[in-house]
């Protein structure tokens, strides 16, 4: 038996298990004109997307906001069956950062407007990563759009590479210094005339996300990083104003973390400025 605590849309609603434990859950009508607070018979669930913390259920709840349901909810089950039958540890944010990738690539793809990675071979050094990426390649193909290029496979395994681990168990530190380090972001912002407006919200509130999770890859070893360097070099010379931002900002953050980063944290930065510009 689940209680709704938010209905999503007809088929699907944020819900509490009896242990407290929050998670989405759908079924055909199964929160047709449900309201917060009743109750649905686990007989009608046919899918459940547990969300472990509360950290979980705001990343669900920032993709909804300009990513369909059936998209997110295809990703995450892709991501699901990848730490099941893998035994693959993986941090919190790869549910965003994949899906909201695979929803760009769509996208791009719709649009005529795709371009490929060109990202260097690593299947000999992540072996493992690069199996799981083809097995999200073919789910994502037969799920999603059969229009997506081999190219992704590269793509996908490198969100898996970088995600991989448990996340930093400090969390008190790790909350003061994003205070900090938001706060000091978005007076560069103001600088160049970014704020957040009803326009840009999503992205705005999706890169404060993905600046969030900085601190959960700090002190995790920096090996695959370095596949990055190349698309650093281009996106330099393609969006110019983007990479001085984010460039300031990557500076900014180094100051604030006190230690250095992979330079291409860069690369991550930049493209969510381009977005908002």
């Amino acid at each position: 038996m689940y209680r709704v605590l938010q209905s999503l849309n007809n088929n699907a609603a944020l819900v509490k298990n009896e242990r407290g434990e929050q998670a989405v859950v759908m079924g055909l009508g199964i929160a047709f004109q449900k309201r917060k607070g009743d109750l649905l018979g686990s007989e009608k669930v046919e899918t459940v997307f547990s969300l472990h913390n509360e950290e979980a259920k705001e990343n669900f709840l920032t993709l909804l906001r300009d990513i369909p349901l059936d998209f997110i909810t295809v990703s995450y089950s892709v991501i699901n069956y990848l730490v099941e039958h893998y035994d693959y540890p993986v941090q919190e944010y790869l549910y965003v950062t994949l899906t909201d990738h695979m929803r760009c690539s769509y996208q791009a793809i719709l649009k005529g407007a795709y371009q490929e990675s060109r990202l260097p071979d690593m299947s000999n050094q992540y072996p493992v990563e690069y199996q799981m990426a083809e097995e999200a390649f073919l789910l994502f193909r037969q799920k999603l759009s059969e229009d997506f290029p081999q190219d992704e496979v590269g793509r996908i395994a490198l969100h898996l590479i970088n995600a991989k681990g448990e996340t930093l168990p400090d969390r008190q530190q790790e909350q003061e210094l994003s205070k900090l380090l938001m706060e000091k972001v978005e007076k560069v912002l103001q600088e160049y005339g970014i704020r957040r407006q009803s326009r840009n919200g999503n992205f705005y509130d999706r890169f404060m996300l993905h600046l969030s999770y900085f601190l959960s890859n700090l002190g995790r070893e920096e090996e695959g990083h370095l596949a990055l360097e190349e698309l650093d070099r281009s996106l330099r010379q393609s969006n110019p104003k983007a990479y001085e931002i984010g460039s300031q900002i990557f500076t900014l953050i180094q100051e604030v973390m006190g230690q250095t980063i992979p330079n291409t944290e860069r690369f991550y930065l930049v493209l969510h400025i381009q977005r908002l510009l």
